[in-house]
């Protein structure tokens, strides 16, 4: 159960959180009819972008032979190295 719970998190780290923001920063830029074009150009074009990263991250995921719990040990490394 723990490794379906790891690998739960893992996708949640680095696919769901870069969708969410990804549709999320598109709607907005869609949906601001009072805005100048290019301000709602630059919500939509950062949106695909964070989608094109969570696609990509989706395939690294599911053509990786390294184990959930090693590149979630991975993660957490960069993240600690990362605050320091």
């Amino acid at each position: 159960m723990s490794k379906l719970l790891e690998g739960i998190e893992l996708w949640l780290r680095k696919v769901v959180g870069p969708l969410l923001v990804g549709v999320w920063l598109c709607a907005e830029g869609a949906a601001e009819e009072g805005w100048w074009l290019p301000f709602r150009l630059v919500p939509v074009l950062l949106g695909m972008a964070a989608l094109w990263h969570s696609a990509k991250e989706a395939w690294k995921l599911l053509r990786s032979k390294e184990s959930t719990k090693a590149q979630l040990d991975r993660l957490e490394a960069e993240a600690g190295r990362d605050q320091n």
